[in-house]
């Protein structure tokens, strides 16, 4: 029984599907909205294709599709199934192929007698399926119960396919080799069985398909990106719910066991975490969900990353499980009938729910930038040290900028600007305020500066207190007396409660060789979510405004606070799939020489590196876009 254990059926899902769902209770700093529209109840599993379209299965045989979050009118296709009790469309699978081949694998439960689950493929075309592109890869066993089916299908790392099948509430059926009922099963793509099965050489005809035994029901399992560790949920009877390490050959004990054996049995493998039965945060009665956080782009804090999202269907919670201690922690509650959960290729954390067909995501709130830095050479004329940046939103923002030259000394920079003179402008260029050394401020501004322990070290360093409204802002770096040399110039954001944000940086300079190329720091915080950054390098365009040596091909590295690279790049349309990203944000750079990359980053410092590529020289722009 999944919840018998599927929640007796169709009459509680119509009623439960009525009822307005409250929002899940989660960790602070994460938010959820609806993905898509309802889907009017019986909702069963989903999956990510490699192009970002959400499916979602539904328990009466149609898979639906929620593209760029608009759930479409058209199911991709409907199939004729039988849907009672737990049967139904169950699972879905998409081609590690799919962009060349367009194929998508299904596990549902047949309409017409004698009753089985299925395993097929059909072929998409775009959001539809191919009329008549069904090939049947494997029918099951015979069901003479209509609960315990198990369902999910998923691709390995092997390129193989794999299906939880459920005992079909008969518990001999998960320790022989003679049926594929309480297992997990691994077939090639084309239906064919892989010879190098566990019990391929001891198992006959189909059966060789399986994988692994001594299963109860299992629901969901999942493969964890990057290491192909295999976890599989197993629903328990009366006593436990277990996470499984899944591994080939392995039996899992039931019906002998459910959860640990006790006394230890040799012969079985006990799970990796078992909860009990109950109502609590941290009991329930149907596990489900297999969501390792590895995702492309994390958006969620690193403390995340390598931990496994699983749920509870009655209790209606959603868990933690940390393989490196085999301990889990609360994550959400309050959860209706929650009956799947995907990460999405997005790094936020998609739930959905039986009764009501509603997909969720769950979002880290994005962190913002918080205080940026431009370092160059500062020279004369048109080659001085230029920061710009936006205070976004609707409130004022007050900032401290900074200009230092003389302390950089102590970095091990041996031609720092001796006198740094800082001009603050207004979009419009006017001057909002200039200082040469910070303490020529008010005493008022220097206690300011002071209690936000942002003091220059050197009294001929340059500060600035401003609260500015929002709109677009220039802080310009001079030498006094047209001195030269290496300057720092720095915005600091002193009101984080502001509703506003410092959106968008860029810095301007002269881009030498060696230690004196372009270099813009930022720190990105505040919240605990990814923020979505666009870097750009550029040079060439730069003639467009009036630039007579701009820097001719600009190079652009960015860096984490460690100093690690986490991503670079000379022309930005070398990466299809970082152009795509960069074309689509509207900020594609003017020439094919300059550079661009699109990334996530986690709260952080970090520091975005211009040069000439070869060791060219020339006016060059850092561009740091925090997109929404």
């Amino acid at each position: 029984m999944l919840v018998r254990r599927w929640l007796n059926g169709v009459a509680l899902i119509l009623v439960l599907g009525s009822l307005q769902l409250k929002a899940a209770a989660l960790p602070a700093g994460f938010t959820e909205a609806q993905f898509g529209s309802n889907l009017g109840g019986g909702a069963t599993a989903m999956a990510f294709a490699p192009d970002g379209r959400l499916f979602v299965c539904v328990k009466t045989g149609q898979l639906r599709v929620i593209k760029n979050g608009t759930l479409l009118a058209a199911p991709f296709i409907s199939l004729s199934v039988d849907s009672n009790g737990e049967r139904g469309l169950l699972g879905v699978a998409f081609d590690p192929n799919f962009s060349s081949n367009q194929f998508v694998y299904l596990y549902y439960t047949t309409s017409t007698a004698p009753i089985h689950n299925r395993i097929s493929r059909f072929t998409a075309n775009g959001d539809v399926a191919v009329s008549g592109s069904e090939v049947v890869l494997m029918d099951l066993d015979n069901l003479s119960a209509t609960n315990h089916n198990g369902g999910a299908i998923h691709f390995g790392p092997d390129g193989k396919l794999y299906a939880g099948v459920g005992e079909n509430a008969n518990s001999a059926n998960a320790q022989t080799l003679s049926n594929r009922l309480g297992k997990i099963l691994r077939i090639n793509s084309d239906g064919s069985i892989p010879t190098d099965n566990p019990f391929y050489n001891t198992a006959t005809g189909a059966n060789r398909s399986i994988w692994a035994l001594g299963l109860r029901n299992p629901f969901t399992f999942g493969f964890q990106p990057g290491t192909g560790r295999m976890f599989i949920n197993d629903v328990g009877e009366n006593t436990w719910e277990e996470i499984n390490d899944g591994i080939a050959g392995s039996n899992y004990g039931w019906p002998t066991c459910e959860g640990t054996c006790s006394p230890t049995n040799p012969n079985f493998r006990d799970p990796l975490f078992q909860y009990g039965h109950g109502a609590s945060s941290t009991t329930g009665c149907a596990i489900l969900g297999a969501a390792f956080y590895n995702p492309p782009a994390s958006q969620f804090p690193a403390i995340y990353i390598g931990k496994y999202f699983f749920g509870d269907l009655c209790s209606g919670w959603i868990r933690l499980f940390d393989p490196s201690t085999g301990t889990a922690s609360g994550f959400a509650t309050g959860i209706s009938t929650l009956v799947d959960l995907q990460v999405g290729p997005d790094g936020c954390l998609y739930y959905l729910t039986q009764s009501s067909g509603q997909v969720f995501r769950v979002a880290a709130t994005a962190a913002q930038p918080l205080n940026i830095s431009v370092r160059s050479r500062v020279g004369t004329g048109n080659d001085v040290l230029i920061c710009g940046f936006i205070n976004t939103g609707t409130a004022a923002k007050k900032v401290i900028v900074r200009a230092l030259g003389p302390s950089l000394q102590q970095s091990g920079v041996t031609d720092a600007l001796a006198d740094p003179v800082l001009e603050l402008h207004a979009g419009d260029g006017s001057v909002l305020a200039t200082n040469n050394n910070w303490k020529e401020n008010t005493a008022q501004q220097q206690q300011d500066i002071t209690n936000n322990q942002l003091a220059p070290p050197n009294d001929l360093e340059s500060a600035i207190v401003s609260t500015l409204s929002p709109g677009n802002y220039t802080a310009i770096v001079k030498g006094q007396g047209n001195g030269t040399g290496v300057g720092l110039l720095e915005v600091y954001d002193v009101d984080r409660t502001s509703a506003s944000r410092l959106g968008n940086v860029s810095g301007r300079a002269l881009v030498q060789s060696g230690s004196n190329v372009l270099i813009s720091g930022f720190i990105v915080g505040n919240n605990p979510g990814a923020a979505k950054v666009i870097v750009r390098g550029l040079g060439p365009s730069l003639t467009q405004v009036g630039v007579t040596n701009p820097l001719p091909d600009p190079t652009l590295e960015l860096h984490d606070n460690n100093g690690a690279i986490v991503v670079a790049d000379d022309n930005w349309q070398d990466n299809a799939s970082q152009a795509a990203q960069i074309s689509a944000s509207g900020l594609a750079p003017a020439n094919p020489a300059e550079s661009a990359v699109a990334t996530s980053l986690l709260p952080g410092m970090y520091t975005a590196i211009v040069a000439g590529k070869s060791g060219a020289t020339g006016i060059g722009v850092v561009e740091v876009y925090n997109l929404p």
